[in-house]
């Protein structure tokens, strides 16, 4: 076959996301023509949405060798040393990359971006804060390596301020946290002028009422589909570093900031075993605490990056089965949160988990089922955020190359006190994580009868 029939092989394979073969194909090429780097970043890029980051990070070190200033590679070993936890390694990639590539571009703004989020990583908020900012700094080509504070400072305090969420429904959750701080300082400035907080619809009955216990609310209202910010608002990523914060929690925030007696736990509601599944359950089984259980992230796999985040993520069938069949061996009560379509993965696997229910369409109704829990268990998806902004008890599944916000090593963290870490032991295995959260779980909740 032909160099020019391979590569078209391999952006075939690419194509439709099949990532070891198209890895395949490039170090083909790379073999045939061993001069050009670019196949070898092919290569390393394959393997990396394929989650094979040691693998990737040898090849981009390989592509490195033959063009030392390649942006592309530097950029991808970036993504690799972070997926390895090499948070200091992967900064020093990033700073030789923002004096490397216009800051206006696409890509300069992607660097900016993935340097912030490192950073969060090496729990450098301020540091961090100040680049997000940057990304929505004015205009585009005079734009500077961190937005003036002052300049967002004024932003804020100006008589009508309009906010608008970016990313999704987990910074959506993480990032409203700055939002008592904000509503504070206009009061202590004697502002009277409304604030508006534009968020995905599915979010506003949620700040509603998780939000009203604030002296002087904003007003939440649904974001257009296609809206990011408007011209004279600011991002809610952006709020920290208008409000000069460098801490991942303001002070006072310790017990949750989204809060509202709408969603107290009584009266007890929560359908209890012999009401949701039509017969009593055998004991010990089913006679303690109340557990909700969410085991598949966010699922967009047209994306190959949010395809690569859903399976990196998202707990197996096998170590699924075994979670469940342990909780419920110490007789945990497993209510199925698990949102969209992978809720057809507990039905097939016959886990009979408890219907919680109410429709968990909206957050405000979630909101509603996790007050009446004991416990919720998660993987890294919007769920964590919830359960952490609402202060409520909860235990995150964490894969080992998990997003830097959750730092690499650690047991807590500084973002949400309430919730409690289970990592991967190593990258893709599941196993240790599920024996340390059951273990823990027998600590916490001895076995009903045995307290």
């Amino acid at each position: 076959m032909s160099p020019h029939r391979r590569l078209e092989l391999a952006k075939h394979l690419q194509q439709q996301g099949s990532w070891l073969a198209a890895a395949a194909a490039y170090a083909e090429l790379a073999a045939l023509v061993p001069p050009d780097h670019r196949f070898l970043a092919n290569q390393a890029n394959a393997l990396w949405l394929a989650d094979l980051p040691e693998a990737a990070h040898r090849c981009y070190r390989r592509a490195l060798a033959l063009q030392p200033d390649c942006a592309i590679s530097r950029r991808g070993l970036a993504s690799c040393l972070r997926d390895l936890n090499q948070f200091d390694e992967a900064l020093e990639l990033h700073l030789l990359l923002a004096q490397q590539i216009p800051l206006a571009s696409a890509d300069g703004q992607a660097n900016l971006w993935a340097h912030s989020q490192v950073l969060m990583g090496l729990q450098r908020y301020g540091e961090a804060f100040a680049l997000m900012a940057a990304r929505t700094a004015a205009p585009q080509s005079d734009i500077s390596r961190t937005a003036p504070q002052a300049l967002m400072g004024n932003l804020i305090l100006g008589s009508d301020l309009v906010l608008v969420s970016e990313q999704g429904f987990g910074d959506s959750l993480q990032f409203v946290r700055f939002l008592p701080g904000l509503m504070r300082q206009r009061q202590a400035s004697g502002l009277k002028g409304e604030v508006e907080l534009l968020v995905e619809p599915a979010l506003v009955t949620l700040f509603i009422e998780g939000l009203a216990w604030l002296s002087d609310p904003p007003r939440i209202l649904p974001k257009p589909p296609a809206a990011s910010r408007p011209s004279q608002g600011l991002s809610l990523l952006d709020l920290p570093h208008a409000l000069g914060g460098d801490q991942a929690l303001p002070p006072g925030l310790e017990n949750g900031y989204l809060r509202s007696p709408l969603w107290s736990a009584t009266p007890n509601w929560l359908p209890r075993p012999s009401s949701a599944t039509g017969s009593p359950m055998e004991s010990p089984k089913g006679t303690g605490p109340a557990i909700g259980l969410v085991s598949a992230a966010g699922r967009k796999l047209d994306d190959p990056f949010c395809a690569r985040e859903y399976h990196k993520r998202t707990l197996p069938e096998r170590e699924l089965w075994r979670l469940v069949e342990g909780l419920k061996q110490q007789g945990a009560l497993v209510y199925d949160l698990q949102f969209g379509s992978d809720q057809a993965r507990h039905r097939a696997l016959a886990l009979e988990l408890l219907d919680p229910g109410l429709s968990l369409e909206g957050f405000a109704t979630t909101a509603r089922v996790l007050a009446q829990l004991d416990l919720i268990i998660t993987v890294d998806t919007a769920m964590a955020h919830l359960v952490g902004a609402m202060g409520r008890p909860g235990w995150v599944l964490l894969p080992w190359s998990a997003d830097p916000r959750w730092l690499s090593a650690t047991p807590t963290t500084p973002w949400y006190p309430s919730l409690r870490l289970f990592r991967q032991g190593r990258g893709g295995d599941w196993n240790g994580a599920v024996d340390q959260l059951l273990a823990a779980f027998r600590d916490a909740f001895p076995p009903y009868g045995h307290r």
